[in-house]
């Protein structure tokens, strides 16, 4: 019996090694080189030493672009011998790194890299300026002529040029006609831009129509080829070859339908996931660079399309038409112009505002603020007009709260955020957003309420740089510019350097704690430093560690921590759970979100023990269009835990109630002691706000927990503000 299993496994261990020895894996691309946007075909093949075809399993790295199977980027492809797959190149000129990993039945795992050029796209052949025309149109419908300022009411002789912008109002719609016979039909409370309309001397056309707000649907002819049809809206432009589909753009939310054919998503200048028929794809524009083509699954949803393709010339329901009277029939009233103006919309024109008390400083002020926001194509700017009290009733002063209040009513007018996206560069000004770094061992959601910041990330190849730099601008005039946190962050990071890994340090400095600020007058910790490895098991699950050191204030001590776990996302929920080890008193998630909390309440802990421990952490976050929050429970096998969970949930309108706004949050150093939530180091608050003008006008309660009591007040403000 022994003799038997011993020769099947030296059977197995012959065929595993004739495999390696002898198999060839092959990845042949039809050209070195690809214009933006285009395609090229790659062929994958493996195959025994007698050149028979190997089943495996593939999966492809890229550094920019996708494939037109994008499973091959997820869980990955089964493989007979052969494959061949269409790379989509980016909308850049780069070169992009693709790695391609086989793995047979027996886990033998074969690679192979190759290098694309992406090369810019040739439109100058596009000489020709090329005009649409109205094919139909209903309602309030506006149009701005380029180079002009003026909107004028549309006729149905107007011809659309390249720069001109369409406005529909409500109960609108508009039908564009191409020449090549392509149809666009512009919805609704809907404004686009048409970017480019030319023509070529054989034929081609080249158009690209940007969404400001609202929607499309489209219907193309099959082009003839080199020829170009897309559509943006954000971040996201949609890109075909002849097909039926829809972009619409609602609260930063693009979406993508196709009913016929398929489309190419482009996100940005870098990636690109492919939309087939009968799908939608909808995309939450972050506030963070899209780094890795993973995060866009991560962001991206995908749903079957069961909305059937509107009749382009029915879109709304007869609006009360009145019975015909058997009388003599009135006399045709001339066409009634539309008066050029923004849809009547509040949601999408009433501007954040709000009433609300904000603590800096530990000083107390009564905020007064509005805050439209616009975009303009890469850039948005928040613009707002903030005035201050540190009393109801007392004197006004204007900007954001400051040491040295002004009375100049120009510095009303405040910067309240600005952002710069260019695809690999990504600038945000504006309320500081939580930071985390490497695995979050030691730096997890550090936030601080009310305090604006700097953030910058800057992606070039397998390199990633994060800066986070608190200042905020208080003034306008004079010009002033203040340091609005202690706390400076940064992250460095080589994407995919080891064996398919991602490498990285990260940094975070309090440059203003002391001794006051911690339990016992203890010198107090003031800067992290960690590196950090993670490696990808399969898609959107990863295997990570992180090794971290604290360092008191005046460098008389430090403290070492390692943590190894899982983390990745099932359904709507992104869990993580794993071990760590600390050495000397480091305190894991030592800068998070409650810091500055024990800061202000002068009880932040320090490095006491100098003993080694080991402990868990196992939590999760929920990701919902209703819901989002988190809960985490971490603490040593000896039985002393932290618990820290926040909710957050969104009860749409029904019927007469114009729905609710509930948020929570908790904290506590000694969860479960004596058998209560809820102690005397218990941190938590509970609002619940009535919607007065949908987001932008709340109106509630917030209960706070003091530690022996729920103390209750009142809300008036922003739900966004929050």
């Amino acid at each position: 019996m022994m003799f038997k299993s011993l020769l099947r496994l030296l059977t197995t261990l012959f065929v595993m090694v004739t495999i390696i020895a002898f198999a060839e894996f092959k990845v042949v691309s039809s050209s070195e080189s690809v214009v933006m946007g285009g395609k090229l075909p790659i062929s994958i093949e493996l195959t025994d030493k007698d050149n028979k075809p190997l089943s495996f399993s593939l999966k492809v790295k890229v550094s920019l672009g996708g494939f037109d199977k994008p499973e091959v980027l997820t869980k990955g492809l089964a493989v007979n011998g052969k494959i061949t797959l269409n790379f989509l190149a980016p909308k850049k000129v780069a070169e992009v790194k693709v790695t391609f990993t086989a793995e047979t039945p027996q886990k033998e795992v074969f690679t192979q890299e190759i290098v694309i050029k992406v090369t810019e796209k040739d439109e100058s052949e596009f000489s020709e300026e090329m005009k649409a025309s109205i094919d139909s149109f209903r309602g309030s419908v506006a149009v701005k002529k380029v180079g002009k300022k003026a909107w004028e009411s549309i006729k149905k002789d107007t011809l659309l040029q390249e720069g001109d912008e369409v406005l529909t109002l409500e109960k609108s719609y508009i039908i564009v006609k191409f020449p090549d016979g392509s149809m666009t039909k512009i919805t609704e409370n809907t404004q686009v831009l048409f970017e480019k309309l030319r023509r070529s001397k054989d034929g081609k056309i080249l158009v690209s129509i940007v969404i400001q707000k609202g929607g499309t649907y489209n219907v193309v002819q099959k082009m003839v080829a080199g020829s170009s049809f897309e559509v943006r809206a954000g971040s996201v432009t949609a890109g075909v070859r002849g097909t039926t589909f829809g972009v619409e753009s609602f609260d930063d939310k693009p979406v993508v339908k196709v009913w016929e054919g398929e489309v190419f998503a482009f996100f940005g200048e870098n990636f690109v996931i492919p939309v087939f028929e009968g799908q939608s794809l909808a995309y939450e524009l972050g506030m963070e660079l899209v780094e890795d083509v993973s995060q866009l699954f991560d962001a991206a949803e995908f749903e079957p399309l069961k909305e059937k393709l509107p009749d382009l010339e029915k879109m709304f329901e007869e609006i009360e038409v009145e019975p015909e009277k058997p009388t003599e029939p009135e006399k045709p009233k001339p066409e009634q112009e539309p008066t050029p103006q923004q849809p009547s919309q509040p949601k999408a024109f009433i501007p954040p505002l709000g009433v609300e008390t904000a603590q800096k400083d530990n000083q107390k002020y009564i905020v007064y603020s509005i805050s439209p926001e616009f975009t303009i194509g890469p850039v948005t700017l928040g613009v707002g007009l903030t005035a201050y009290a540190t009393e109801v009733g007392g004197t006004l002063y204007y900007g954001v709260p400051s040491t040295e209040p002004s009375t100049n009513i120009i510095n009303m007018i405040t910067i309240n955020h600005v952002a710069l996206n260019l695809g690999n560069f990504y600038l945000r000004y504006g309320n500081m957003p939580p930071i985390s770094l490497g695995m979050g061992f030691s730096v997890r959601d550090y936030f601080k309420p009310y305090a604006k910041s700097i953030d910058t990330r800057l992606g070039f190849g397998n390199v990633r740089l994060y800066l986070h730099l608190p200042y905020e601008i208080t003034k306008i005039w004079f010009p002033e510019v203040v340091q609005s946190d202690s706390v400076f962050a940064g992250e460095f990071e080589l994407k995919s350097v080891f064996a398919g890994m991602d490498l990285g340090i990260g940094a975070l400095y309090d440059t203003e704690v002391s001794t006051t600020n911690t339990l016992g007058n203890a010198t107090p910790v003031n800067l992290s430093l960690s590196g950090f490895v993670r490696y990808p098991l399969m898609s959107n699950f990863y295997l990570g560690a992180e090794v971290g050191g604290q360092f008191l204030e005046d460098m008389s001590k430090y403290g070492l921590g390692a943590f190894v776990g899982l983390s990745g996302k099932i359904a709507v929920f992104d869990v993580i759970a794993g071990a760590f080890g600390t050495w000397n008193g480091f305190r894991p998630f030592h800068f998070g979100r409650i810091y500055t909390v024990q800061k202000l309440k002068n009880e932040l802990p320090t490095l006491e023990s100098e003993e080694i421990s080991f402990g868990f952490l196992i939590g999760t976050s929920l990701y919902t269009d209703i819901a989002t929050g988190r809960l985490y429970l971490y603490g040593n096998f000896e039985g002393d835990m932290n618990a820290l969970g926040e909710i957050r949930v969104v009860i749409p309108q029904i019927g007469a109630l114009a729905g609710l706004f509930i948020y929570g949050y908790y904290f506590d150093s000694t969860p479960f002691s004596n058998n209560t939530v809820l102690d005397n180091d218990t941190i938590c608050f509970l609002r619940i706000t009535y919607p007065v003008m949908e987001q932008n006008l709340v109106a509630g309660m917030v209960y706070t927990w003091d530690g022996t009591q729920w103390i209750q007040s009142v809300y008036i403000g922003s739900e966004s503000s929050w």
